[in-house]
């Protein structure tokens, strides 16, 4: 590092009373080595939204409400030191290990930690009328890039090996959009009124580079974006984070499924967004954009990318789908029981 880096970051580390002896750039962070112990200096323009959010999370960490890693207070008592364009704030440092390219164990650790933040912050339900109605222009925009797609694809005399693919599996797609589409167009519930969910702290940002792993020990970071919000979303555009970023890979999303499940067990309401927002993956659409607009086409690449996110898509849907229904049947063969126990003490 340069003379006048080294200065600043002196500086910046004075208000915390910490005398570095070694600093060293590690990817976006700083190590700092300190006779007190190793630190992580972290450097990013943050807005005051932002700042609010990680004094939020501050928070419920202080009193124990939820298990992360968030900036640490200076002798001041401030969370981030504000500069002219970048902000700084510090954080203790993890010796991880769990390896950054191990995505599995990774999103293995997120799908735990993530469960354990919704459900310690749930909140009461709240209309979730909007979501919806969202949920319904995401669908709109999504179709529009199929039927255009699909409207050059069937007008070529010869379509692209690409094209071809697509329209071999575009009527199971289709179907499953316009299922998502009648399943969000109802917002209201049977008496009429606006439906309902539960809302709780979304982390903003769920990544498997936004988790610290040191042995047995997981923490979430980077909270600069969370709020409070309907998490059954971010549980849904996790699961679809993940079913991109582990491709075709042997993945076991039972376990996915049921490592969050198990400590943020899911209302029917909850299932239902869950299964109809996953019926319509972005991953296809955009893949979809981008043959259309794309100058130069690698018609081998497109084909078995293709390929790979349909298999993958269909693997963690079916999984998933085929959990909850065994939930279901449980829970109605334990209904059925208690109901039975009932009528015999009645007699």
């Amino acid at each position: 590092m340069e003379q006048t880096d080294n200065n600043r970051i002196n500086r910046i580390l004075f208000q915390y009373d910490l005398v570095p002896y070694n600093l060293s750039v590690r990817g976006n962070l700083i190590r700092v080595d300190t006779p007190a112990g190793s630190f992580a200096l972290k450097q990013k323009a943050l807005n005051d939204r932002q700042i609010r959010s990680l004094q939020t999370v501050y928070a419920l960490i202080r009193r124990m409400v939820i298990d992360a890693v968030c900036p640490l207070p200076s002798k001041y008592g401030d969370l981030v030191i504000r500069g002219t364009e970048t902000s700084y704030y510090l954080l203790p440092w993890f010796n991880e290990t769990v390896d950054l390219s191990n995505l599995q164990e990774r999103y293995r650790h997120l799908f735990i930690k993530t469960g354990q933040l919704h459900r310690k912050t749930l909140e009461k339900k709240a209309d979730c009328s909007g979501l919806y109605q969202d949920m319904v222009r995401v669908l709109n925009q999504r179709q529009m890039v199929w039927e255009q797609f699909l409207y050059k694809a069937e007008h070529h005399v010869y379509p692209s090996p690409f094209e071809q693919a697509v329209l071999k599996s575009a009527f199971i797609y289709l179907e499953n959009m316009q299922r998502s589409h009648d399943f969000f167009s109802h917002d209201k519930d049977d008496e009429g009124k606006n439906k309902t969910m539960r809302r709780a702290l979304c982390h903003g940002r769920l990544s498997p580079l936004h988790l610290l792993i040191e042995n047995e020990r997981s923490c979430l970071t980077n909270f600069e974006n969370s709020e409070d919000g309907f998490f059954i979303v971010e549980t849904a555009m996790l699961f679809e984070q993940a079913n991109v970023m582990l491709g075709s890979e042997q993945t076991n999303w039972r376990d996915f499924y049921e490592s969050y499940s198990s400590v943020c067990p899911l209302t029917d309401e909850e299932k239902d967004v869950l299964v109809h927002f996953l019926l319509f993956p972005s991953a296809h659409a955009e893949l979809l954009s981008r043959y259309l607009y794309s100058g130069q086409l690698d018609e081998q690449w497109f084909v078995k990318r293709w390929t790979d996110l349909c298999q993958a898509h269909r693997n963690m849907f079916t999984s998933i789908k085929e959990n909850m229904d065994e939930e279901q049947k449980r829970k109605e063969e334990r209904q059925a029981k208690e109901k039975a126990v009932d009528e015999k003490k009645e007699k």
